[in-house]
């Protein structure tokens, strides 16, 4: 189970407003990490129709997976309205988080490509070699290499934005982490998952496709036996990005 986040704001509370496009993504871990560091978070959820705000007016933003395609604005309208929403959150200088789905969509919204993934599902724990640019990098220097997380897509991130920062990489998807500007991450792994929800993920691939279902199923166990150092390399990255939220917000003050 994880920590109920979505709390009353009150004067000085730092909030970041999470996208949440699937019913079966939620914030999971990274929710209860967030509210650990001080930080509440209001989710909004498309699927119920519940609608995306046309002002970004909270201190960051996180947008996570889902399972449609960044591709299907046709069916889903919204997604459009993420990357809105993602292009006013770096105008602002607020720190956002684009994850899997998000990280597709940040792609777009800077003028990078997504199609589908030319590797077949990748799933399970991966390992993110991070790049020598990591170092530098506000959210991912002094992270564990390789780092270890959650993940199952099989869209990709074809062409990174022009603009960005290359900041990691596995060996079936080359952009695995990357910045635009100063305060945008996309990650196309899964730094909030946790084994449980993984599990619930594994009950939607399509059991006539016989190789994505043997990737989630192997991954699952994988997950379990590497959950420790998956929740340790996950958790240090979220903590990084509260301390980023904090950061900005204060020299937003000033």
């Amino acid at each position: 189970m994880t920590f109920q986040t979505d709390l009353p704001r009150d004067a000085g509370t730092l909030q970041a407003l999470v996208i949440q496009p699937d019913p079966y993504c939620p914030i999971d871990r990274l929710g209860t990490w967030l509210h650990d560091e001080g930080i509440s978070t209001r989710t909004v959820q498309p699927f119920k129709d519940e609608e995306i705000p046309e002002l970004f007016q909270a201190d960051a933003l996180v947008v996570l997976g889902g399972d449609m395609s960044s591709l299907d604005d046709h069916v889903y309208d919204w997604l459009a309205d993420i990357r809105r929403l993602m292009t006013a959150a770096a105008s602002q200088g607020k720190p956002t988080l684009g994850i899997c789905l998000g990280a597709q969509l940040m792609a777009q919204t800077f003028g990078g490509t997504v199609t589908r993934g030319d590797q077949g599902l990748e799933a399970g724990v991966v390992e993110v070699a991070l790049r020598a640019e990591a170092a530098d990098d506000p959210l991912m220097a002094g992270l564990p290499g390789p780092f270890f997380a959650g993940a199952m897509h099989g869209d990709m991130i074809d062409q990174l934005p022009p603009s960005a920062v290359w900041l990691g990489m596995t060996a079936q998807y080359p952009h695995q982490a990357f910045r635009v500007g100063e305060v945008s991450w996309g990650v196309q792994f899964h730094p909030e998952l946790s084994p449980a929800v993984y599990r619930r993920w594994l009950s939607l691939v399509n059991e006539n496709d016989k190789v994505s279902m043997e990737r989630a199923s192997s991954g699952m166990q994988a997950f379990e036996n590497q959950d420790r150092i998956v929740r340790e390399h996950t958790e240090a990255m979220a903590r990084r990005f509260a301390h980023l939220i904090r950061t900005t917000a204060t020299v937003a003050s000033q």
